[in-house]
């Protein structure tokens, strides 16, 4: 059974004293990897930034793409505040 994707956007402050940056995620669900249950795609202005996976700790990491440490947290955050 194939879940449907969904489309939200968080707003995340990755530096102090600028505005937050608006990200655009889209989840998809991995079938070859069934320990872990999501992937988050994370897109701003149409370029694909990162992929992010939670891993059983409710920790974030990045599967593929060039997003720094602080930046994962923080959307990670963003995305475990949509959800709440």
């Amino acid at each position: 059974m194939q879940e449907e994707e969904e489309i939200f956007n968080v707003s995340v402050a990755i530096n102090t004293g600028l505005e937050p940056l608006t990200f655009t995620i889209t989840t998809d669900h991995p079938a070859s990897d069934p320990k872990y249950q999501q992937d988050y795609r994370v897109t701003r202005d149409n370029e694909m930034l990162g992929v992010l996976r939670q891993d059983a700790d409710h920790r974030w990491h990045l599967w593929e793409g060039n997003l720094e440490q602080e930046e994962i947290e923080a959307i990670g955050q963003a995305i475990d505040a949509h959800y709440a």
